[in-house]
């Protein structure tokens, strides 16, 4: 009988063990189910982030885009303008005296 219940002790502080280590590991689980969670939120929030600067890229560049050819054709429209303006011909007659 003594050796029936010292089993048994033996079977209790054995499950008790298991338990223990189950709910570890449960734990664990939890800890690293959690962690992923968190670190797809954050690159979620790096997918989001990246989108929005490609769209201001995309405007930047389409307003530099503008703006080149804004400038060029006001070149354009000075270099005609040059030919026509007046001060033109007093200035060619003072680079001819000089």
């Amino acid at each position: 009988m003594d050796e029936l219940l010292r089993e048994r002790d033996i079977l209790n502080k054995n499950m008790l063990k298991a338990v223990n280590a189950t709910q570890k590991q449960i734990d664990l689980v939890k800890l690293h189910e959690q962690a992923k969670r968190t670190l797809e939120e954050e690159i979620q929030n790096y997918k989001d982030e990246a989108q929005k600067q490609r769209k201001i890229i995309f405007q930047l560049e389409k307003e530099r885009d503008r703006y080149i050819n804004e400038a060029s054709d006001l070149t354009q429209k000075a270099d005609c303008v040059g030919m026509h303006w007046p001060f033109d011909k007093g200035k060619r007659r003072e680079e001819r005296t000089l």
